[in-house]
């Protein structure tokens, strides 16, 4: 009995050392978290805060978090790709929260939910269940049907989104019938986020950086340099 005793007590200093080596080496301010997606395309400068983190700039190929905050700056650009192979791609000063990700490879269930504060954005789905996405502004909520769709928030919070291929649904926070807009067609959500309404043929936001890489010929492959003066 004394012999068992006296090798727990000889093997604690060593489970606390490797316990702490487990925590030491783990990214700072995401212990523990599983990365979500990727970085992939960064034009002029971007940058993330994760969850319990500092903001910094993010890099070509640099891992995101759930509930981190992804921002870029003027003129700027930023290509996300979620393990589902959903397609997030901000634009010129705007800044997203990427609030939620789970999902089952086996099943493609699961949840994107993200939150755009200000700027423009485009979307293109990916394997996820799409009743499992939900995206956020100011003034309200789009739900997803298969889509390639690009959404503005102007700094009152005022929404317009269009729709390229697929449908959306978007519903105003304050009260009014949510409104399906399709392929072609686009909708506005007032400051006052009380009331959709639906238009024909309403172009995509024009900001180059939503656009494919292989187009826009400024996105920067090696991820940006070293930092920038946030230009906003």
């Amino acid at each position: 009995m004394k012999q068992t005793h006296l090798r727990i007590l000889t093997m604690e200093p060593l489970i606390r050392c490797l316990l702490l080596l487990a925590v030491l080496t783990l990214p700072a301010g995401v212990h523990a978290a599983d990365s979500i997606g990727a970085v992939k395309a960064v034009v002029v400068y971007a940058y993330g805060s994760p969850p319990g983190a500092s903001r910094k700039p993010i890099y070509l190929n640099d891992d995101v978090y759930a509930q981190e905050v992804v921002e870029t700056i003027r003129q700027g650009a930023l290509h996300l790709l979620f393990r589902d192979d959903t397609d997030l791609r901000l634009g010129s000063a705007t800044t997203i929260t990427l609030d939620k990700f789970v999902y089952n490879p086996e099943t493609n269930a699961g949840e994107l939910v993200a939150s755009m504060s200000r700027g423009v954005f485009r979307f293109i789905s990916g394997k996820i269940q799409k009743q499992g996405v939900s995206l956020r502004t100011p003034t309200s909520h789009i739900g997803i049907r298969g889509t390639d769709f690009t959404v503005a928030v102007a700094e009152d919070g005022a929404t317009q989104v269009a729709v390229s291929e697929g449908s959306v649904v978007v519903t105003p926070i304050n009260g009014g019938a949510a409104a399906a807009v399709t392929a072609g067609q686009g909708a506005t959500v007032g400051a006052a986020g009380n009331s959709v309404e639906v238009s024909q043929a309403t172009a995509a936001a024009s900001d180059p950086g939503l656009a494919d890489p292989d187009v826009n010929t400024s996105v920067d492959d090696a991820g940006g340099g070293g930092g920038g003066g946030g230009g906003h």
